[in-house]
């Protein structure tokens, strides 16, 4: 990773990340820490951690625990979520959700063509299914 890339992540880190953060804790009613694999990303990806990484997985909790049921299920079973950037080539392919030992995995590709990384939609439906 280059200097430019440490300078964008820093970037996104003092303007976007804990106004998401303590969002994210506010909607699920406790700390649910978001751990962002930095070195996964490119520049390119970089660009997209605010409004697609970090919206979508915001959203994604914010409909799932709009009733007291999905809140409760939240809170009970996952401890973290972790955000892995992958490759874009083969991305529709290879992105993943997984929830294993209350720690929720995103590997998608931010930088690449929608098709490879999910929706709020898809997220929430994943857990809906998974919790």
């Amino acid at each position: 990773m280059g200097l430019q890339e440490k300078k964008a992540i820093q970037g996104i880190k003092e303007q976007y990340f804990d106004n998401y953060q303590n969002e994210l804790n506010e909607i699920v009613g406790k700390e649910l820490p978001i751990d962002i694999t930095w070195d996964s990303f490119d520049m390119e990806a970089i660009k997209f951690i605010p409004s697609v990484c970090l919206q979508r997985t915001v959203d994604a909790f914010k409909e799932l625990c709009s009733d007291t049921v999905g809140k409760e299920a939240v809170q009970e079973s996952i401890t973290k979520i972790v955000v892995n950037n992958i490759p874009a080539e083969g991305a529709e392919e290879k992105k993943n959700l997984n929830l294993d030992s209350g720690i929720l995995t995103i590997e998608a590709s931010y930088g690449g063509h929608h098709s490879g990384y999910y929706t709020d939609t898809t997220i929430r439906e994943y857990l809906e299914n998974n919790l």
